[in-house]
């Protein structure tokens, strides 16, 4: 992610070809694997569509905010190490980096209204994180590249029971976040590049939830939908990048076995094969990914009843589909690169607050052909808070 040209030895930086290279690898580096918030949830490996029994349902499956029976506020914090291993002969050196961002506030209210109930909720989330630093030497001189900040989302939605056992919830994302780029040198050397992020899109979603049967199955299915749009990233004094995001479905279950064990599974599709980035100042258009972004996440909780408090355990397993393809001994593209990622939650709930806690680890190998081969990991630790108001 190194976008220098060089001339005699001396770095020197186009603004147009900084843009055009940074942003387009910076954007395919995301991955686009755009889920729900929340250290419950990422501790049950992401299956929460299905669940979605929290503050956090709003980004998960609004139509899940109809099981609040009270007013809740919620946070949360998440602490990112990622690393790039290169493995062939005069590889760059390897990078790793960590930082912490608020990535999740919401706010739920159910409302009376005659019989019925209706629930508001508001959220803010960091969407795409466009964090990145790097640090290197070039003709006896230190530099460092530092990318902050990214795309967020301002999502307003609500929630109700069409009957018992039904309910539906919509929702809408305003994307907004700011985007900034700053190279510096030791030999005084200063570059700095900025962006807005802007953009709407809507999600519906419905939930089934059997328990609510006069004979009652412990059992709840959920599906999401969420619209497609076009994300824009104008950079201040150069040129707008559109981004467009295709429409995204998931499907997910959850199933009790007996009071305390919870199972849930979600499968999310993503439709990015074939979308494109273009750009305003004529540049060719490019293809985000040969494939869709299609995961799979599997998890559980256990609930673990104390005279302190409820503490529970949780697990998961998820896929993590990117945009990359492995290159065949001929050259061509082949296979999408699909990693693997685990992960395991525990908390504390007590009647008026819950906290939460969760760690993932996921990666994956690109195989670049000639046995150069680079490995990227990431490990998360998620923090989490609700407040519960009477």
């Amino acid at each position: 992610m190194r976008v220098l040209i060089k001339k005699g030895g001396v770095m020197k930086r186009s603004i147009c070809m900084y843009l055009l290279i940074l942003g387009t690898v910076m954007l395919f580096a995301q991955n686009f694997n755009l889920t729900g918030a929340g250290a419950r949830a990422a501790g049950m490996g992401g299956a929460f569509i299905g669940v979605a029994d929290d503050a956090t349902a709003i980004v998960w499956n609004p139509a899940g905010l109809t099981l609040l029976e009270r007013m809740e506020v919620s946070f949360v914090g998440r602490s990112i190490s990622e690393s790039w291993k290169y493995d062939w002969d005069n590889a760059p050196d390897d990078i790793s980096q960590s930082h912490f961002i608020l990535n999740f506030l919401s706010a739920a209210y159910p409302f009376k209204i005659g019989k019925g109930k209706i629930i508001g909720a508001l959220a803010f989330q960091k969407q795409l994180d466009m964090y990145y630093l790097d640090e290197w030497e070039d003709s006896g001189i230190d530099y460092s590249e530092e990318s902050t900040g990214g795309g967020n989302t301002f999502t307003f939605g609500f929630a109700s029971s069409i009957i018992p056992v039904f309910s539906v919830g919509m929702c809408g994302n305003v994307w907004l976040g700011k985007w900034e780029v700053n190279t510096e040198g030791s030999n005084g050397y200063e570059d700095k590049a900025e962006s807005d992020f802007s953009g709407f899109n809507f999600g519906t979603g419905v939930m089934l939830d059997l328990n609510n049967l006069d004979n009652p199955v412990p059992l709840k299915l959920g599906a999401t939908f969420k619209s497609p749009f076009d994300l824009k990233i104008a950079w201040k004094d150069a040129r707008e990048v559109t981004v467009k995001m295709p429409s995204m479905i998931g499907i997910g279950t959850s199933f009790r076995i007996g009071e305390f064990l919870t199972l849930a599974a979600d499968y999310e599709m993503r439709a990015y094969k074939d979308q494109e980035i273009s750009y305003d100042d004529g540049s060719p258009s490019t293809i985000i990914s040969s494939y869709d972004l299609n995961q799979l996440r599997i998890g559980a909780e256990y609930m673990v009843i104390s005279d302190f408090a409820v503490i529970p355990i949780r697990a998961g397993f998820f896929t993590e589909p990117t945009t990359g393809n492995l290159v065949e001994p001929d050259g061509s593209l082949g296979d999408q690169i699909v990693g693997n990622g685990f992960s395991f939650g525990s908390g504390l709930i007590f009647t008026q607050f819950a906290f939460d806690v969760s760690a993932t680890i996921s990666g994956y190998e690109i195989d670049w052909g000639n046995d150069a081969i680079t490995k990227v990991a990431k490990t998360v630790i998620g923090l989490s808070g609700i407040i519960y108001f009477d």
